[in-house]
């Protein structure tokens, strides 16, 4: 069997190059340990990287009976991203370095989705508004990524359907690459997100995780050994559109008695709306100043915190379908870790402890026996820490080459 040196040595090269990031400072006797590589052979790959301003010698290791190694680790600021998040109520826009290191951040509200192009102007003012501010040169920005809601077509790049945006087969790839003439990743945003926890948050030495964002509303996305689970169409980890019940709310998806329907933030607020104007009394309505409109599932739990009725009930329910989605996770997949996310995290120790007792309570007995949960530490910029990681994620696997990024310029 014949094998492509050139396809063997960039392979080399990405994982000297990842063991560097992720373990350094690191001498290159261990790196040739950890890659199954010779000494030699890491000399000659760390050298050219050394050459390239990629990595740099950062002082002198223990020794074990001869001479103090060298220890070399990742430059950070040698090369950027821009990662960028569309959300329901806003947009992130950040740069990032190769360590995850945020030096600049924009934030606008998404407003009015529809037109799309309306929204796309806004987005690339932001993009460019975010690069001018942190003072960054183009040349040393590798790419942008952006991630939205919805069901990414992988060969295009196009935004299928989004329920949450109401768009379909929606190209905003395009218009950003001509504008800024680098490279852009799309992607779903709960699997930026789960990237983003796996490279620099929760999941960072997880091999097969769930990362599940509970916000405005339900979505998760699957990940083993750092490669997003796709399934056959790309549509796998929308735990958001599982049918609980048969007859249940209408979704934003079309659907009826989907999870994110039942227990997302989106309908714990409509829900408490529903029953406030139906008559209940509630400490709900002195954390918005009796104003109906303004109530969020945060309102809903800070009452509930506070024992009211109404509240509690309410994210009772919320909390009981939420397990058994998670459960019914777990039973199927048996992961290795599960990562909670999204604003109801913000809820702490109430929400999380109710959730995973529900968790116990319906998951098949033995079931999912070494599950780890861990929330989010990336918070509220999880997803565009992800989307720049789609672009960090190219270039090492790539083994460090700026290639892509210069067919651009």
């Amino acid at each position: 069997m014949k094998f492509d040196k050139t396809f063997i040595a960039q392979m080399n090269k990405k994982n000297v190059l990842d063991i560097i990031r992720t373990k350094g400072p690191i001498n290159k006797s261990q790196i040739a340990k950890l890659a199954e590589l010779s000494i030699p052979t890491v000399m000659k790959i760390s050298d050219e990287f050394v050459e390239a301003g990629l990595i740099q010698a950062t002082g002198k290791g223990e020794s074990r009976g001869g001479k103090r190694p060298e220890m070399l680790e990742l430059i950070s600021n040698a090369y950027y991203m821009v990662g960028v998040d569309i959300g329901r109520s806003k947009t992130i826009s950040i740069i990032m370095n190769l360590n995850g290191d945020i030096l600049n951040k924009k934030v606008m509200k998404t407003g009015s989705t529809n037109p799309a192009g309306k929204l796309l102007d806004r987005v690339i003012c932001l993009i460019d508004g975010t690069i001018q501010e942190s003072g960054i040169p183009a040349q040393k920005i590798l790419g942008i990524g952006v991630v939205t809601p919805g069901l990414i077509e992988k060969e295009s790049d196009k935004i299928i359907f989004s329920p949450d945006f109401q768009w379909e087969n929606v190209d905003i790839k395009t218009s950003i690459e001509e504008e800024f003439q680098m490279p852009v990743r799309i992607e779903n945003s709960n699997r930026a997100l789960a990237l983003g926890e796996g490279w620099f948050g929760a999941a960072e030495h997880a091999s097969y995780y769930i990362c599940i964002n509970l916000g405005h509303g339900i979505g998760s996305a699957i990940v083993e050994k750092g490669r997003f689970y796709l399934g056959n169409s790309g549509s796998s980890g929308e735990i958001g559109h599982m049918t609980l019940e048969k007859d249940g709310a209408v979704c934003d998806c079309g659907n009826r008695g989907c999870l994110e329907a039942l227990a997302s933030g989106n309908a714990i607020a409509e829900q408490a709306k529903k029953e406030i104007r139906n008559g209940r009394k509630t400490l709900i309505m002195e954390y918005v100043d009796d104003d109906i409109e303004k109530i969020e599932a945060k309102n809903v739990f800070d009452a509930a915190k506070m024992g009211d009725e109404l509240a509690v009930g309410i994210t009772d329910n919320a909390v009981g379908y939420i397990g058994i989605g998670i459960a019914n996770y777990i039973n199927l997949l048996d992961p290795e870790m599960i990562v909670l996310a999204g604003g109801m995290m913000n809820a702490g120790d109430f929400f999380v402890g109710k959730l995973e007792r529900a968790i116990q309570e319906r998951k098949m007995k033995f079931a999912g026996s070494k599950v780890k949960f861990e929330v989010s530490k990336l918070g509220a910029d999880a997803a565009a820490i992800g989307a720049a990681s789609l672009i960090l994620r190219n270039f090492i696997e790539h083994g460090g080459s700026t290639r892509e990024r210069r067919k651009n310029e």
